[in-house]
C-alpha cells in the first residue's frame, strides 16, 4: 500500500474512485479484484471524514422494521454476516437489550412479534459462519432479566426487554485499512491527501479528474474511463464541478460520545431519548453512547454537544452523566434528506449519464457504515455497465480481509509501519487512524513522542518537523472533547 503519484497520471484508467472513506475504499477494492483499473483519491487522509464518526456497531437492520422496508432489512442482516465472515479480527458479535415499558406500539407484545419477524426474514444469517461468530435468535426478557442485567433501570411500569444480537467493529479505523490494503494488493493506485480541483471532460463525457496533491507535490491529470464520486456528503461539490447544477443535498451533524467509563458490560443498552432510541455500547474499557443529529444548515454553536448529551442523561437518568464524563466526541457530516429526523436510511447509486445526460460519471450517496460493501458492488455493477466489460462476480462478500486486524509488535514498529506500509504522511494520520491510540481521547504524550520519534525515522523528519507533527496532534483535539484533523498542509 504505496503512495505513488506516478501509478496515478503514467496511465489511463477504467475507474476513478474519489474519495477515500469506507464506501471509496469498499468500491476500490471490488472494482480492482473485478479486473478493472483502479485509482483511488482521498483530499485528506483515508477515513478521516464521516467514516471516523462511528458507535462501532455493525446493524441487522432491526430499525428497517418499522417502515416495513424489508429489503433493507435482508440487505442489513447480509452485510452483517458479510464483515462477520471477511474481517472476524475485528468484528464480533454484541448483544442488544431494550427495555419495554408498558402495552403499547413500544411495549412488550409489540417488540416481540416484531423480533420473531426479524429472526424469520433473517433464516440465511448464520451462512458461513463460525461458532463463535453466530448470531442467535432474538428473545423477550421477563422484567427480573432486564433488572439482573441492569440493576440501576427505573422499575415501574417495566414489561420486559428486547434481547438480540447484532455486531460491532473494535476499531472501524483498522477494518478501512483493512478495505484498503485488499484493494491495492488487488492492484489499485491509491494516494492520500490528493484533492479533486475539477473533474475531467473530454468528447462531452466525464474522463478523470484533474488533482492537486496537498503534500506540495504540484498538479497532476488523472485520466480514467469512469469516474465514481464516494465522496459522501460533499459528493454535491465533486459532481458540481464537471457541471452538475442542483440544490446541495440536504446534510446532518451525527455526534457520538465516548464515555471515559464503562456503563454498560457485555451488551448495548437502548434508552428512549426524545421521541426515539439511543444506545449506549460497551467499548473496550469506556461506553459509546449514539447518535445525536441535527441539520446541518442550522447547527448550534457547539455542534449540538450539550443538547445531545442532554438527551442522554434523560435516556439514561440512572448513569448520572456529566460533562466530564465525555472523553472524546465523534462528529461528523451525513447525508440526509431535510431536518433533523431525515436521516438517509438507504444507500443510493446514482448514473449521472441516465439523470443528467453526463455520461461517465457514478454517484453513490449512502450513510451507513454496515452496507458500504453493498452500496459499493452496486456501484461498480453499474460502472462494468457502463465501460460495457464483462467481468468476474463480485467476491468481496466471501473474500477474507487478511490486513483487517490491529498492527503487531511494538509501537515503535507499528508506527513505523505506518509510515512505511500504510500511507500515514502525518503524526495525526497514525495516531487518530492507524495505532488506535486517540480514538478514545487523546493519547499519552510518551506514547506520541514514541510514534514522532519513529515516524521521523522512517520519514526523514528533521527536529523542526517533528515538533510541528507533534503540535498538529495537540490542536486536532479541540476544547469541547471533539477531533478537528483537517489534514495539514506540507510545512504548514
Amino acid at each position: 500500500m504505496k503512495r505513488d503519484l506516478a501509478a496515478l497520471a503514467d496511465r489511463e484508467h477504467d475507474l476513478l474512485v474519489v474519495g477515500g472513506g469506507i464506501h471509496g475504499a469498499a468500491a476500490a477494492w471490488d472494482a480492482a479484484q473485478r479486473g478493472l483499473a483502479v485509482a483511488l483519491v482521498e483530499a485528506a487522509d483515508f477515513g478521516s471524514g464521516t467514516s471516523w464518526n462511528s458507535l462501532k456497531t455493525i446493524h441487522g437492520g432491526l430499525r428497517h422494521l418499522q417502515r416495513a422496508d424489508l429489503r433493507s432489512l435482508r440487505e442489513s442482516v447480509r452485510e452483517r454476516a458479510a464483515l462477520l465472515r471477511i474481517a472476524p479480527e475485528l468484528v464480533r458479535p454484541l448483544s442488544f437489550l431494550l427495555p419495554l415499558y408498558g402495552h403499547g406500539l413500544h411495549g412488550r407484545e409489540a417488540m416481540a412479534a416484531g423480533l420473531l419477524a426479524a429472526d424469520l426474514l433473517s433464516a440465511g444469517r448464520n451462512d458461513g459462519l463460525p461458532p463463535s461468530h453466530r448470531i442467535p435468535r432474538s428473545r423477550v426478557l421477563s422484567p427480573q432479566e432486564v433488572r439482573e442485567r441492569v440493576p440501576d433501570l427505573d422499575p415501574r411500569g417495566l414489561t420486559g426487554g428486547a434481547w438480540w444480537t447484532d455486531a460491532q467493529v473494535d476499531s472501524s479505523e483498522r477494518l478501512l485499512v483493512g478495505f484498503l490494503h485488499a484493494a491495492a494488493d488487488a492492484g489499485a493506485a491509491m494516494a492520500n491527501r490528493v484533492e479533486v480541483t475539477a473533474l475531467r471532460r473530454e468528447d462531452a463525457r466525464v474522463a478523470g479528474a484533474l488533482v492537486r496533491d496537498r503534500e506540495g507535490r504540484g498538479t497532476l491529470e488523472v485520466r480514467s474511463r469512469m469516474v465514481l464520486n464516494a465522496g459522501g456528503p460533499w459528493s454535491g461539490a465533486v459532481a458540481a464541478s464537471a457541471g452538475i447544477a442542483k440544490p446541495p443535498d440536504p446534510r446532518l451533524h451525527a455526534v457520538n460520545l465516548v464515555l471515559r467509563r464503562r456503563l454498560v458490560d457485555r451488551h448495548a443498552l437502548g434508552g428512549r431519548g426524545d421521541g426515539r432510541y439511543l444506545f449506549l455500547v460497551p467499548w473496550r474499557d469506556r461506553s459509546i453512547v449514539g447518535t445525536g443529529y441535527q441539520a446541518a444548515e442550522r447547527p448550534t454553536a457547539d455542534g449540538g454537544i450539550e443538547a445531545f448529551l442532554a438527551e442522554a442523561k434523560r435516556a439514561y437518568p440512572w448513569a448520572g452523566l456529566e460533562r466530564g464524563d465525555v472523553a472524546l466526541v465523534h462528529r461528523g457530516v451525513v447525508p440526509g434528506h431535510g431536518g433533523p429526523a431525515g436521516l438517509l436510511t438507504r444507500g443510493r447509486v446514482v448514473d449521472h449519464e441516465s439523470e443528467d445526460g453526463l455520461p461517465g460519471l457514478v454517484s453513490v450517496r449512502s450513510v451507513k457504515y454496515t452496507t458500504a460493501r453493498a452500496s459499493a458492488e452496486a456501484a461498480v455493477d453499474l460502472v462494468l455497465r457502463r465501460l460495457e466489460r464483462r467481468a468476474a462476480p463480485c467476491r468481496t462478500a466471501a473474500t477474507p480481509l487478511t490486513r483487517a486486524r490491529p498492527l503487531s509488535g511494538t509501537l515503535a514498529e507499528r508506527a513505523r509501519i505506518a509510515a512505511r506500509d500504510e500511507m500515514a504522511l502525518h503524526l495525526t494520520d497514525a495516531v487518530l487512524r492507524r495505532l488506535d491510540l486517540g480514538t478514545a481521547g487523546a493519547p499519552a504524550p510518551e506514547d506520541v513522542e514514541t510514534v514522532a520519534r519513529a515516524m521521523g525515522a522512517e520519514l526523514g523528519w528533521d527536529q523542526a518537523r517533528t515538533e510541528r507533527e507533534k503540535a498538529g496532534v495537540c490542536a486536532a483535539y479541540a476544547a469541547d472533547g471533539s477531533v478537528q484533523d483537517g489534514g495539514p498542509e506540507a510545512g504548514s
